[in-house]
């Protein structure tokens, strides 16, 4: 082969891969969701795909890969080829919060994956049972100041949302409420309605139900802004916790070295499938709040919350191994 044939073939594979991430994509996207089918980040990554698929022009499938709290899937993802067609549906607890539970684990999500876009934010609320006979997150604590240990709040488990959350407002206000995990939030919410525990703390897509038929009564949200289907429920800050907030999300990453023109068009068919479709309401009505935020914003939320509740978990000595 000439020289002049060499730099030819030289320029065709130099521009090969520029040519893949122009015409990406080109054959189905898979979406690793690491929780099993109808749980909260599932039911956020399906209703995303009618609306993804016509913005990419290829199929957008998700594949469910449950166990370890949401690590075996965040491992896959890691760990696939950075070219755009494995992603992640990852939420606080994986993406904020197993590098300080865990003591070791087979990757960095800080240093293996790269945010694309938020889809929610997902507040919690806080319930109580109504014999507990308080009206409002003031008589709460107060009730707690006074009756130290005798309170009893469940959630799905250690180490989750709802339980940092509460780690977070007892550390603030110098409770003593005695944390109950369950395996999984539903048998938890069925000991409130039952009296063998007093108060819970998790997304009102759980406790919507009981909430309409008068089982639970919600005192407060943990964002700082009401949420649309609950005008009448104040937010913690209202309520009495100036300036508390806990609210978790759910967004798509991407390995870390996949090229940036095909995170640009990742995080602008996020963006147009959250604005100008039915995806708000139907994320408004499982509970979340429709949050986009881009690869920078987000970024820098994931940063802020793993360092926030790193801090937390270091503090009060929670560990899942």
């Amino acid at each position: 082969m000439n020289r002049r044939s060499l730099l030819t073939a030289g320029a065709v594979l130099a521009a090969a891969p520029a040519r893949a991430q122009a015409d990406y994509p080109t054959r189905p996207v898979r979406l690793l969701v690491g929780f099993p089918p109808g749980g909260g980040v599932d039911l956020t990554a399906r209703p995303l795909l009618p609306h993804l698929q016509p913005r990419l022009g290829q199929p957008v499938v998700v594949e469910n890969r449950p166990g370890a709290n949401g690590n075996l899937a965040v491992e896959a993802a890691c760990k696939a080829p950075a070219d755009g067609y494995t992603l992640l549906v990852g939420n606080t607890g994986p993406m904020a919060a197993n590098h300080a539970l865990y003591r070791s684990l087979p990757f960095d999500t800080q240093r293996d994956l790269t945010p694309v876009a938020q889809l929610i934010s997902t507040p919690l609320v806080l319930v109580v049972s109504p014999a507990l006979g308080v009206n409002s997150l003031q008589e709460l604590l107060a009730m707690a100041r006074a009756r130290p240990g005798e309170l009893n709040m469940g959630t799905g488990g250690n180490g989750g949302s709802p339980h940092l959350c509460l780690e977070a407002i007892k550390q603030r206000e110098g409770l003593d409420i005695v944390h109950v995990p369950y395996r999984g939030s539903a048998p938890a919410l069925q000991d409130l309605i039952g009296g063998r525990i007093q108060l819970m703390i998790d997304t009102y897509n759980l406790f919507r139900g009981a909430h309409e038929a008068g089982q639970v009564k919600v005192l407060a949200i943990s964002s700082l802004q009401r949420h649309p289907s609950l005008p009448d429920v104040p937010t913690m800050d209202e309520a009495g916790l100036r300036g508390f907030e806990s609210v978790g999300w759910v967004g798509l990453f991407a390995p870390a070295a996949t090229p940036a023109p095909v995170l640009d068009k990742l995080e602008e068919a996020v963006r147009g499938a959250l604005t100008g479709t039915d995806l708000p309401q139907t994320y408004l009505a499982q509970g979340g709040l429709p949050s986009f935020a881009g690869r920078k914003a987000f970024g820098d939320l994931v940063t802020r919350d793993r360092q926030r509740l790193g801090e937390l978990i270091r503090k009060v000595g929670v560990s899942l191994d």
